[in-house]
């Protein structure tokens, strides 16, 4: 069995979830827009899902100055 690592950032709105997203797929990170539940703790909003793990990609997001939370993640968190 092959257990692949996800990252997952929590996005404060839709227009910063695609920022993210351009960025970081323009420099080879696979990443993919979720909307979260309305059940979540922090309300509704947009997740950025990337395959792999967080590291380079919040150094990237950091550095441009787009807003973001980390969510522990696995590839058994399907509760987005």
């Amino acid at each position: 069995m092959i257990l692949l690592k996800i990252c997952i950032l929590d996005m404060p709105s839709y227009t910063y979830a695609v920022k993210a997203q351009r960025l970081l797929r323009a420099r080879g990170y696979p990443c993919r827009i979720r909307r979260r539940e309305k059940t979540s703790s922090k309300g509704c909003g947009f997740t950025v899902l990337i395959n792999g793990s967080c590291d380079g990609a919040e150094r990237l997001l950091t550095g441009y100055a787009v807003p973001y939370s980390v969510r522990g993640g696995g590839a058994d968190d399907d509760k987005l």
